[in-house]
Parts: C-alpha cells; structure tokens; sequence
C-alpha cells in the first residue's frame, strides 16, 4: 500500500507538469491581443495557485486540511520554483522571454491559494476571516490590470481612426520605449490636453513604439501624426510599420515591413505617409492593411539626447 502510495503521489505530479508545460509553452495560435495578453500574465496567478494546492494535498498525504505549517511553506516553495524554472525555460524558446512580473504572479498565486485553505489555528473565526477576505483582495487587484485594458481596448476602438492621443495615462500602456523615457506632458499638444514626451537617449535605436493597435486600415489614404522637436538641429528619423504577417515571422526582415526615412526639423510639424506606401513596402507580397500591428518612431545611432514630443497619431 505504501508503494501505491508512492506511485500515485508521483503521477499526479506527472500529470501537474504536463498540464503546466502545456498551458504555459503550447502555442494555441490565439490572436494576440491586449486584453489576452493581460488575461495570460494574469493566468499565472490561479495556475501556480492550484499548483500550491496540489502540492499541498501531495505533501499532507491526501488529508484536508492540512494543518502543518512547514507543509504549506514546502508547498509554496515548490510552486515558486516551478515558476522560476518555467521562466529560464523560455529563455531558449523562439519568441519567449524571462519575466519577472510573471514570477511576482507565481508568487501571489500560490501565496493567496494558500492562504485561503490555511486553517490559521489560535485565531478567531473573525480574524482568519479577515486574512482570508484581505487575500481575495489582492486577487481582485491582481486582476484590475485586465479591466483597464479592456477599458482602453473599447475606447481605442470608439475613437478609430484616432491612434494615439495620450489624453489618459492608460492610453500610455500602449507603447513601449527604447533607450528612450516618455510621459504624458501638457506643452506642445496639437490634439487635446496632452502630447507624448520622448527624451531620446545617445544609443542605437531610441524611440517609441505602438505595440497594441485596434482597427482596420482598409479605406485610409494616410497615416498622420504631429511632432515638436526642441533644440536647433534637425533630428532623422525612421518610421517603422508592420502587421501581424510580419510580426509572427522570426526572421523579422527588414524588407518585409515598411520604413520611412524622415527628417524632423525644429519646431512644430505635421507629418504624412502615404498609406499606398505602407501597402505595398513588403517585398513579395502587399501589406495585410486590416492587420496592421506595430508603428514606430526612432531615431539611429543617436550621438546626443534630443527631445520631442508626438501627438495625434491618426488615419485619414
């Protein structure tokens, strides 16, 4: 009995890591989204939650609840070091990174699960209700980064063809930087309240990037957006846009996206792009216009800061 014992403590490990490796390195070929991309960093919480659980319910030999706090805590190592391992994993897959917030959620997963089922002995109904209750809490804050990218998801798309306009600092969660610092700021703004700051650093690529893009560009004759550009000097810039053919490719082909090269002078200006340019930029095929993925703006081999500011991406 104790051999069976053995025997089906170690298969339902097995079982806890095929399920593991499957929801977390099986590409399910979803269209990527920003709300899914919230929704699966999100999903480490509950997944490393139900991990502890498991382990706890292995480590307590099958009794409920387990009582002995060093079980709870071996449990919680275990979950997080599955994270942790998990993490380097991806450092060998194409198109993966290690990332650390996923690991924060590992942690908060298995931490809050379980907290929930811990008996919390020598206290009051009241008090252990009231761990229990703060421990549902920080899911719930855990979760809100879901909702604000639906929020802005939804808002993006009732403002189409308007891009970007940085009138809400959680429009801002839609770019990324490069070797560059960017915040909302009140000077300079050619649409609303607020224009997009770029302190562009001395580097080899510094600039800012559109990662997450609503709506079909089909109908459209041109990309515009305003810029500001401070100091006396002009400032060359490249213009980058590509969609999701492109952005699922590992080679990543300088000629299978387009790129504009442009010359931004001091002071205020409007900029236009042709968008039949855009179509047919890729060589060996056209651009898939109603999937457009990525814009971005930066600069080459920059050899001193320069400062600008962008508004009012938008399609015409």
């Amino acid at each position: 009995m104790r051999i069976q014992g053995v025997i089906l403590k170690a298969g339902i490990l097995a079982v806890l890591l095929v399920v593991l490796s499957v929801l977390l390195f099986v590409d399910f070929g979803a269209e990527s989204s920003r709300v899914a991309d919230e929704m699966f960093n999100f999903g480490h919480l509950p997944l490393f939650g139900v991990t502890a659980l498991v382990v706890l319910w292995v480590l307590g030999g099958r009794t409920w609840p387990v009582r002995e706090r060093r079980k709870y805590a071996a449990a919680f190592a275990a979950a997080l070091g599955l994270g942790v391992v998990t993490e380097f994993i991806q450092l060998s897959m194409p198109g993966r990174y290690f990332e650390v917030q996923d690991i924060v959620y590992d942690a908060l997963g298995a931490f809050t699960f379980l907290a929930l089922v811990y008996p919390f002995s020598g206290l009051s109904r009241r008090s252990a209700l009231e761990w229990k209750a703060a421990c549902a809490g920080v899911i719930a804050i855990a979760a809100v980064p879901i909702a604000l990218a639906a929020l802005d998801a939804r808002r993006m798309e009732g403002e189409f063809p308007l891009l970007g306009s940085f009138e809400t600092r959680i429009e801002m969660d839609r770019w990324n930087t490069a070797e560059c610092r960017a915040d909302r700021a009140r000077e300079h703004a050619s649409h609303g309240e607020y224009a997009l700051k770029a302190r562009l650093a001395p580097g080899e690529f510094p600039g800012i990037s559109m990662k997450w893009l609503e709506g079909d560009w089909l109908g459209y004759e041109r990309l515009c957006f305003d810029a500001f550009l401070e100091g006396d000097s002009p400032l060359a810039v490249t213009v980058r846009v590509h969609d999701e053919i492109h952005g699922k490719s590992e080679l990543q082909s300088y000629s299978d996206r387009f790129n504009k090269l442009l010359v931004l002078q001091p002071g205020a200006q409007q900029i236009r792009i042709d968008l039949d340019e855009v179509k047919t930029a890729p060589q060996g095929r056209e651009m898939d216009m109603g999937r457009v993925r990525n814009i971005c703006v930066f600069a080459y081999r920059l050899g001193e800061e320069r400062l600008v500011w962008f508004d009012h991406f938008r399609l015409e």
